[in-house]
């Protein structure tokens, strides 16, 4: 008897477990060539969106097709309530696209990327 308890007990979190990290799984839809911040350009596609909290920074991973492709730093920014669907905002900075901040669906955080901006002289 104890050993059937056991058994639905661990298939009851093994479950818990896959939908959690389901429901964790954010897409990011990028419409045209994008450099992210100041890190890496990605090309157009579905992005599958990682956000790794460590005590002093945050990083973001960008994966396509199970394969990790991008890693870029960023600053989470606190917004006012939760976002009903994501948002990729972008700019056009030296001639191309570049992603200055990604507020994924559900989340009260934004990920703002640096940029480096030119310079006047």
């Amino acid at each position: 008897m104890s050993k059937k308890i056991g058994y639905r007990i661990l298939s009851t979190l093994v479950c818990t477990l896959v939908f959690l990290s389901i429901a964790a799984a954010h897409e990011v839809n990028i419409g045209q060539r994008s450099k992210v911040g100041s890190g890496p350009e990605l090309r157009p596609g579905t992005y599958k969106v990682e956000v790794v909290k460590n005590q002093d920074s945050t990083e973001v991973r960008f994966f396509k097709s199970g394969d990790l492709v991008a890693t870029v730093p960023a600053t989470l920014t606190q917004e006012a309530e939760k976002c009903a669907a994501t948002e990729v905002h972008s700019q056009e900075i030296g001639g191309g696209q570049v992603i200055t901040k990604i507020w994924l669906q559900g989340s009260k955080e934004s990920l703002v990327f640096n940029q480096d901006t030119p310079k006047a002289e």
